[in-house]
């Protein structure tokens, strides 16, 4: 149940992005201009979900070591802290392009917490497709800018 639901939710996500980057190709002003906004917004709320995610594994104590999870716990606060920065940042372009690396990033580091017995492989796996995905669309979208 946990992983289907998993599964809804990332395909949803995905597919936010997908419109909004679709948004990105109107002609019209009023419809590109709130896209850039809530492309970038949804980018860092993601961003900090995925973070949280994160620190909510570390918690558990029958996975990874201490040493591990107190690593993974420390890192969970970085994907929100630079997700907020994101949002700081002088231009769409510069934001954009913030958060496609900071999704690779945060995917990389959900790699590291599978090696260390934190993540269930079947989260990886959803991950990396996910990552991909959104990754690719984040980068049509700093195209389309």
């Amino acid at each position: 149940m946990v992983r289907r639901l998993a599964w809804i939710f990332a395909v949803t996500g995905v597919l936010v992005f997908a419109a909004l980057t679709a948004m990105l190709f109107s002609t019209q002003t009023q419809v590109r201009i709130p896209a850039i906004a809530a492309l970038v917004t949804f980018a860092a709320v993601v961003l900090s979900y995925l973070g949280g995610v994160e620190g909510g594994l570390a918690l558990q104590d029958q996975t990874g070591t201490e040493h591990t999870r107190a690593i993974a716990f420390a890192l969970s606060s970085l994907p929100a802290l630079a997700a907020w920065g994101v949002l700081w940042l002088p231009s769409p372009h510069w934001q954009l392009a913030a958060a496609l690396g900071l999704f690779v990033a945060v995917w990389a580091a959900d790699l590291w917490l599978a090696r260390q017995g934190l993540v269930p492989s079947w989260f990886v796996d959803m991950r990396t497709a996910v990552t991909a995905v959104v990754a690719v669309t984040l980068g049509v979208a700093l195209y389309r800018l």
